[in-house]
């Protein structure tokens, strides 16, 4: 009995350790592109007061990108920090709000690389759940779409996202033209670890924790599929 006691013990350590492995790997992974984010911002300033460009206007401007960028990552620690909590609140909130604001954290990395986020959006669009969740979500998606146009070296590269409503469910759909995914991996793309990436590029738990997100916490599903151009990926909640 004591033995057996033992092993529960042992078993019951090494799950929150695993837990604790997950949590990490995930603020990594939701850390990278912010910082990339901020890193951009502060190497523009020095460039902009070199060309006598660096007026107020630009100075607040920077000032205000940055600090929703550190607030998106404060927010993301409590955020990962409750996702294995039994009692996590759900509030209502506008969709467009939070896709809005996560779009602003990427707009910068995008636009070096030229490329363009089209965005419709219904706002009226109201969900019940965690908004920084959501926004987690959509930026995993948001980065997946870049890093396939960047590895494939896509001319006009440009990514679409739609909110809107169908019958009764709220849909945001994020599609790029990176020119799909292989029909071989399409089905294995959410199992926890998968991923084409290097290690140092990616853990392949982004698009797991965002499914299981969505589908835990927000009572939705997320899917993907090919289109002609790319891949679209399809929230429906």
């Amino acid at each position: 009995m004591e033995e057996l006691a033992r092993q529960e013990q042992l078993l019951i350590r090494q799950g929150r350790l695993a837990a604790m492995g997950e949590m990490i790997g995930n603020i990594a992974h939701q850390w990278r592109q912010p910082l990339n984010t901020l890193a951009l911002i502060v190497q523009e300033l020095p460039r902009y007061y070199e060309r006598n460009l660096l007026d107020k206007g630009y100075l607040d401007a920077s000032v205000t990108r940055a600090m929703q960028v550190i607030n998106y990552m404060s927010k993301t620690i409590d955020g990962f920090r409750n996702f294995f909590g039994p009692d996590k609140e759900k509030e209502p909130f506008r969709a467009s709000e939070v896709l809005s604001r996560t779009i602003a954290i990427v707009e910068a990395a995008f636009n070096e690389l030229n490329l363009k986020i089209e965005v419709s959006a219904d706002p009226e669009i109201v969900i019940v759940g965690s908004p920084n969740e959501f926004s987690q979500v959509i930026l995993n998606i948001l980065m997946n779409a870049k890093d396939a146009i960047l590895e494939r070296k896509i001319l006009n590269p440009k990514v679409a996202v739609r909110l809107f409503r169908e019958q009764e469910k709220s849909v945001l759909t994020i599609a790029d033209n990176a020119g799909g995914i292989s029909p071989e991996i399409i089905e294995k793309i959410f199992d926890p670890y998968f991923t084409t990436k290097e290690p140092d590029k990616g853990t392949g738990i982004g698009l797991f924790m965002s499914k299981t997100i969505i589908e835990k916490n927000l009572n939705g599903t997320l899917s993907v599929h090919n289109t002609a151009e790319g891949a679209e990926f399809r929230i429906e909640v």
